[in-house]
């Protein structure tokens, strides 16, 4: 029982702590509408994304677990061709990124990725150590919060820190909103919590996410490297 009543606390903390550090008050619900517009999915690009998916971990759960928002694939498209940075949670997560592209460049069909992609880990700011102490975050939720600002017209990429995850849907709550979000924490308590967050506010921000509890650093990047996949392809059309 006390560990169910320390997680309730450590859910609490975290998301007062990231209210407490806003500038901006909450801004007002929106009106409840009493029509709701079913989204179109581009369900092509979509069925890509859940095939890497498959195709990197070998779990055919992927099909029915990938969750798409507010046209993601055409945010990441947008990111891409804007050249926008690519801001990760951890080390681990950015390394994994970098990898995928190695292994892409090796193949004979990848000149796209001659393209460099700036990838950054948000825990390795200079700041995010101090500011995480301070305020009791982990390291990669301190450096969003440092990079608030910079994470506007970006891609975020978490696929290990819970905190981090709901500490950029709560910055996107307020207005700092990257061009997309991949959430693929893995986990059972906090990470499956903060997944749930996005899908359950209207943070009116594209994303893609592992409902549950499935995830990882390999799975969001193999997301990451599909999402320019599929840019590259779409700029060889117009190009023809």
């Amino acid at each position: 029982m006390s560990g169910q009543n320390e997680k309730q606390e450590y859910d609490l903390n975290i998301s007062e702590i990231y209210d407490q550090l806003q500038k901006r008050p909450e801004p007002p619900k929106p009106p409840v509408k009493t029509e709701e517009f079913e989204e179109i999915h581009d369900v092509n690009n979509e069925n890509k994304i859940r095939l890497a998916c498959i195709l990197e971990s070998g779990d055919l759960d992927f099909r029915d677990r990938l969750v798409f928002r507010m046209h993601p694939i055409a945010a990441g498209i947008k990111a891409f061709k804007n050249n926008s940075k690519i801001y990760t949670d951890t080390p681990l997560m950015k390394d994994a990124i970098l990898s995928k592209i190695r292994e892409e460049r090796e193949k004979k069909s990848a000149s796209a990725f001659l393209f460099d992609l700036e990838v950054i880990c948000a825990a390795d700011h200079p700041k995010a150590k101090e500011f995480s102490e301070k305020h009791n975050l982990s390291k990669a939720a301190a450096g969003f919060m440092v990079l608030k600002n910079e994470i506007k017209n970006s891609i975020v990429v978490i696929g290990q820190d819970d905190s981090a995850l709901l500490g950029v849907g709560r910055l996107a709550e307020r207005g700092n909103k990257p061009f997309l979000i991949l959430g693929f924490p893995a986990g059972f308590e906090n990470q499956k919590q903060s997944k749930e967050f996005l899908e359950n506010n209207k943070l009116e921000t594209p994303f893609i996410l592992s409902s549950g509890t499935k995830g990882g650093i390999m799975i969001a990047a193999a997301v990451v490297v599909e999402l320019f996949k599929i840019w590259n392809d779409e700029q060889s059309m117009t190009k023809d």
